[in-house]
């Protein structure tokens, strides 16, 4: 693994640990909420006469039980979500390419970069229809988290990241565009050379960029970039989907 790919792992990692915590933080509150409202039940059936003040907070109760198992619900479901995003993006020794949406790519990406997101970045979706493709979902995932960290770290303080999805010319396409600094036009023409940084950016124009050029050319696909300096930038990842009929949905 590349000192690039393992910052990248890392920094993943760091945000999964934090997202993960929120759900676990309810499941343990809940925890104690279930535990006393239990004993004060058994306390309560426990007595020969069961009165009429008794009975409404039996019911109180049991309301109380029931919002503890929804709610301890949608944390498993988020852990579970989590979890098969993060899965979804180590796989990136796939053998075999599967047939993808790439619009749950993304969703899996930005699940996965919450964290990172969510203090400073208004992230816009504009999704369009899109055919399935033919693709490797663990490398794209990979790309998509280049992409978007990126275009995240190049926005000094808060700002704007809009991705659109659409069709054109057979290929499945995929544009993340920031509200950042813009490329300098020097700068664009060695925007995917392996290790290539920007003095204007803290964190690195170059990180993962050319890992994802080559992931993208392997599956017969390319990435584009256009920047007006001072205007923000728009990456463009085109994916071929082989496919003439109408777009998934």
């Amino acid at each position: 693994m590349s000192e690039q790919e393992n910052g990248s792992l890392q920094q993943l990692m760091a945000g999964l640990a934090h997202e993960l915590n929120t759900p676990l933080g309810a499941i343990r509150s809940n925890r104690d909420v279930l535990q006393r409202a239990i004993s004060r039940l058994l306390n309560i059936l426990a007595d020969d006469v069961v009165d009429q003040s008794e009975i409404e907070e039996i019911r109180s109760l049991v309301k109380t039980l029931d919002e503890v198992v929804e709610i301890d619900q949608l944390a498993v479901d988020v852990i579970t979500d989590l979890v098969a995003s993060a899965r979804s993006l180590w796989q990136t020794d796939e053998a075999v390419k599967r047939s993808v949406d790439l619009r749950r790519v993304l969703d899996s990406t930005l699940l996965l970069l919450g964290h990172e997101l969510k203090h400073r970045i208004e992230v816009v979706k504009e999704y369009g229809d899109l055919p399935a493709v033919e693709c490797f979902p663990g490398q794209m995932n990979q790309v998509f988290m280049n992409l978007i960290l990126n275009a995240s770290q190049v926005i000094p303080e808060k700002g704007t990241i809009t991705i659109r999805t659409r069709c054109s010319d057979g290929y499945a396409v995929v544009e993340i565009s920031d509200s950042g600094p813009g490329i300098a036009p020097g700068d664009l023409e060695r925007i995917f050379d392996v290790g290539f940084t920007t003095k204007q950016t803290k964190s690195g124009m170059g990180l993962g960029l050319g890992i994802s050029k080559g992931i993208v050319e392997r599956q017969g696909g390319r990435i584009e970039v256009e920047s007006t300096l001072g205007e923000g930038a728009t990456f463009r990842v085109l994916v071929p989907h082989g496919a003439e009929s109408s777009a998934a949905r």
